[in-house]
C-alpha cells in the first residue's frame, strides 16, 4: 500500500467507522497514531516450519539471503523481515514447506491455544518432540497457516480436524498442508454451526479463528474500511455468536478454546466472548502472561485486542476459554460410513518392505494407521477411528501410494511429509535442475550409483519431489497443480 498525503488519510478510512472506534475501542487510545499505522504498508513476516528445518538452521537461510529479520514476541518461529526483501513466493525454501509467509498477528491464537500443552509434560527430555496425542478442531482452517502452526506445535502427534466450507479454499488449505508436511490432519467441508452437536465433547482443543469483517487488515487491504457499515458488523456477529457455541460445545471438558477475528470492532470481538460466557459455563483464560508486552493490548477481561500501532502488525483479537472438568456432555452416535478399510497383512508387508529396502525408511510404528481403498494405501492420524464416523471427511492423512502387480508408485505427498526420515535413493539437484523440476521437466542424470527406480530429489538438502530413475533419465512425478512454468531460484 502506498502511502498518501495526511489530508487524504481519513478518506480511506470510512468516517462512520472512526467515530464508532472513537466511541468503543479507542477510548483510552490515540486517534492519531491509529490513523497513521493504518496507513502504513504492512510489514512482511513469516513463520518456519519446525516440521521441515530448525530455527536455528533457517536463519542461516535468511543470512545466506542476506536479509535482515526482527523476532515476533509471541511466536517463537515467528519473524518480521526487513523492506526490501526478494520475493518470498518464488524462494525455493517455500516450495519446499521450510517456512509459511503469514502475518504476524496471526500466529498469536494457535500460541494462544497451545501455550499450557507445550510447557507441560507433554514433552520428554528430547525437546520439542511431543509424546501425547491430542485431539484438535480448527474450526474455520483454510487457507492453513493456523492449522499448519499447531500441526507443528504438537509435531505432527494426535489429529487434526480441519474445517472448512469453501470448496475452492479446501483445496488452497490440503496444497498447503501437504507443501509443509502436515501428517495428522482431517479435512471437512462444513458450515462449522452444523457440526455442533456431531463433535460435541471429542476435542481437546478447539481454534475459532472466525469469518469476520476484517478492519484489522487495512495495512494490506486499503477497501478494508473504505465502505464500513456498523449494520454489516453487527449481522456478522450473529454468526460469530453462533460458531463460538458450536465451538465450546465440541470441547471436551477439561479442554481449551481460542476465539479470534482479524477485525477491531467489539461487536465482533469483546461481546462474542462475553456472550459465550453468558450462554454457557466457560471460563476466561487471561492472556496477559502469554507473551513480554501482552499487557499494551490487554482488555478488562483478559483477551487480547490488538491493535495496528500497538506492536506495528495487523489488527487481531484473541480471547482464550477452558471448560469446566465436570461440564455436561452429550455424546452423538456414530453413523457415517467410510470407503477405507483396514490394509490387509499382505498389503501392509509389501509396503513396509518396500520403502525399508527401497528408502531405507521405518514405517512399522504407524502400521495401525495404514487403511487402503482399491489400490490406494493411505497413511491416516492415529485419532481417526474416533471421529470418522462423525463426520463426512473430505480427506485424511496422506495418500502414501498406488499398488500395481509389479510396482508400487509413490505419492508426491509422502516425500513431503517423510523428508528427514528416507535415507537411500536421493538425487540432489543444482539449481538449474531444481528449476527444470519445478517446470514440469524430465532430468538427466550423469554417472551415479543409484539404482533405477522411485528417486527422491532434494534441493540445498530439502525434498521438492519424487521422479522416476531409468538409466540416466529421470521422469518428473511433480503433480501437475504444483507445475511452475517460469520457476527461478
Amino acid at each position: 500500500m502506498s502511502l498518501v498525503n495526511p489530508q487524504s488519510k481519513v478518506n480511506l478510512i470510512a468516517n462512520d467507522f472512526l467515530v464508532h472506534a472513537k466511541n468503543t475501542f479507542l477510548i483510552d487510545q490515540n486517534m492519531d497514531d491509529f490513523i497513521s499505522a493504518c496507513h502504513r504498508p504492512l510489514r512482511k513476516s513469516i513463520r518456519v516450519n519446525q516440521l521441515k528445518i530448525s530455527v536455528k538452521d533457517f536463519v542461516k537461510k535468511l543470512d545466506q539471503y542476506q536479509i535482515s529479520y526482527t523476532p515476533i514476541p509471541w511466536c517463537d518461529e515467528g519473524f518480521w523481515l526487513a523492506e526490501g526483501t526478494i520475493s518470498l513466493g518464488n524462494l525455493s525454501e517455500h516450495l519446499q514447506g521450510l517456512f509459511y509467509i503469514q502475518e504476524a498477528s496471526s500466529m498469536l491464537p494457535p500460541t494462544a491455544l497451545l501455550a499450557d500443552y507445550i510447557k507441560t509434560d507433554a514433552h520428554d527430555k528430547k525437546e520439542g518432540d511431543v509424546i501425547l496425542s491430542p485431539m484438535i478442531l480448527d474450526l474455520a482452517a483454510a487457507p492453513g497457516s493456523k492449522t499448519t502452526q499447531i500441526a507443528a506445535l504438537i509435531n505432527n502427534q494426535g489429529l487434526i480436524l480441519a474445517n472448512e466450507l469453501s470448496a475452492s479454499r479446501v483445496k488452497v488449505l490440503h496444497a498447503n498442508l501437504m507443501r509443509c508436511g502436515v501428517l495428522n490432519t482431517c479435512i471437512s467441508q462444513f458450515d462449522g454451526r452444523k457440526l455442533k452437536d456431531r463433535l460435541s465433547g471429542m476435542f481437546d482443543f478447539v481454534l475459532l479463528d472466525a469469518p469476520c469483517g476484517g478492519e484489522g487488515t487495512v495495512r494490506k487491504d486499503i477497501k478494508a474500511l473504505k465502505n464500513w457499515k456498523l449494520s454489516q458488523v453487527q449481522e456478522i456477529a450473529k454468526l460469530q455468536k453462533e460458531l463460538i457455541l458450536t465451538a465450546y460445545q465440541c470441547l471436551k471438558p477439561g479442554g481449551r478454546l481460542v476465539y479470534s477475528t482479524c477485525t477491531l470492532s467489539p461487536e465482533e470481538n469483546q461481546q462474542v466472548a462475553n456472550y459465550l460466557q453468558s450462554e454457557t459455563d466457560a471460563k476466561i483464560k487471561p492472556l496477559n502472561h502469554l507473551f513480554n508486552g501482552a499487557e499494551k493490548s490487554l482488555t478488562k477481561e483478559g483477551y487480547l485486542h490488538v491493535l495496528p500501532h500497538i506492536y506495528d502488525s495487523e489488527g487481531f483479537f484473541v480471547a482464550a476459554f477452558n471448560k469446566p472438568n465436570n461440564s455436561a456432555i452429550t455424546y452423538y452416535q456414530a453413523d457415517q460410513k467410510t470407503p477405507f478399510e483396514k490394509i490387509s497383512k499382505k498389503t501392509l508387508v509389501r509396503v513396509l518392505d518396500y520403502y525399508k529396502n527401497h528408502f531405507s525408511i521405518d514405517l512399522s510404528l504407524m502400521k495401525e494407521q495404514f487403511k487402503q481403498r482399491d489400490k490406494e494405501v493411505w497413511l491416516f492420524p492415529s485419532q481417526f477411528d474416533a471421529i470418522s464416523g462423525l463426520v463426512r471427511l473430505n480427506r485424511s492423512g496422506i495418500k502414501v501410494a498406488e499398488m500395481y502387480p509389479n510396482k508400487l508408485r509413490t505419492n508426491h505427498d509422502f516425500s513431503m511429509c517423510f523428508s528427514h526420515q528416507i535415507k537411500k535413493q536421493i538425487v540432489e539437484l543444482v539449481t538449474a535442475q531444481a528449476e527444470s523440476f519445478y517446470q514440469g521437466k524430465d532430468l538427466h542424470l550423469d554417472e551415479h550409483e543409484i539404482n533405477d527406480g522411485e528417486v527422491v530429489l532434494k534441493f540445498n538438502n530439502h525434498v521438492i519431489g519424487l521422479g522416476t530413475l531409468q538409466k540416466n533419465k529421470i521422469k518428473n512425478q511433480l503433480p501437475r497443480d504444483l507445475v511452475r512454468d517460469k520457476a527461478k531460484f
